[in-house]
Parts: C-alpha cells; structure tokens; sequence
C-alpha cells in the first residue's frame, strides 16, 4: 500500500481514531492559559451534513462543554506562534467526544459532575504535533479543579449564560 492509500484511508477513519493517543513525543508547547471560569453547560451539536461522509463518517457532531473566563491567572506564550491570552468573558470551549492527545480523563469525568454556574480553574495549553502522519495543532486541558468564584470577577449576564457560542464546522464556501 503506498503512502497516497495509506493517507486517504487515515483520512476516511476520522480524526477521533488519531486522537485517541497519550501526548505525543514530538510536541511543541505555544501558549499556555490558567485561567478561573464558570460553567456554563455541556451541549450537544449535531453533524450539519456539509460533506460526503456525513452523517456516519465524518466525526462533525460534538459534545461541547462551554466555560466562560472570569479572571486569567497566569499567560505565558514562549514563541512567536501560539493562541492569545484568554480574555475576561471569552468562551472556552473543550471536546468531551473526542479524546484529545495529552488530556487526562479525570477532566471530562469532573466535567460531568459540574452544574451550571459551578467555577473552575484549568489549564489549557495550546500545543503543535505530530499526531498519526501529520503536524497538527491541539489544545488539551491539562490541569481542572473545582474553585471558589474570585471576589472581583464579573457577573455573568443571563442571556450569556443560555446561550451557546456557535462552533464553526466547516467554513462556509459562497
């Protein structure tokens, strides 16, 4: 089998067979975000059939858990490539569908014992890998623990709270 089947064939499997993996050894970290934030729910999404392995083979639909960030605790971006800092009242969003290389499992276990509202302090570090056959970036949630909701953090306005920020797919072509 030569590498075009064998990348096509890795292709056609999904990125949920890849992903299933320890942290990978060619690793690099980019950024870094400890941050506090409050719960906000865990959402289904379902697949909105965009391509021709949808709906059983393409791995579009996700569970979705949902954090809003009250306070960024420590930042650090080491290189000149990376995500920003986590800013007060952005969303981070963490694949509970998934297995996401270098996340432990204890994470998602936490995170389905959360109710709305309940606050957090994780750690989300933003790495670049080689994962199966490809250089990838990959953002896992390395540290979780429940916290007391600091004093000067800011309310979350209801309307925020119900709803979900939406998770693009695919771009859309026009």
């Amino acid at each position: 089998m030569n590498n075009h089947y064998l990348s096509l064939a890795l292709g056609m499997i999904g990125a949920s067979a890849l992903f299933a993996a320890p942290m990978p050894e060619k690793a690099e970290l980019l950024a870094s975000n400890t941050v506090v934030a409050q719960y906000m729910g865990t959402q289904e999404r379902p697949c909105y059939f965009r391509t021709a392995l949808c709906p059983d083979r393409c791995d579009h639909a996700a569970k979705v858990a949902n954090f809003v960030v009250l306070v960024n605790e420590n930042y650090s971006k080491p290189g000149k490539y990376g995500d920003d800092k986590a800013e007060v009242g952005s969303v981070i969003m963490i694949d509970m569908k998934n297995d996401i290389p270098g996340q432990d499992e204890a994470v998602n276990k936490l995170i389905e014992t959360l109710q709305p509202g309940d606050t957090v302090r994780l750690t989300q570090n933003h790495y670049y890998g080689e994962i199966g056959c490809c250089m990838t970036p990959f953002r896992p949630v390395t540290k979780m623990e429940k916290a007391e909701k600091p004093d000067n953090a800011p309310e979350v306005p209801a309307e925020q709270a119900e709803q979900h920020p939406v998770m693009p797919i695919m771009p859309r072509v026009r």
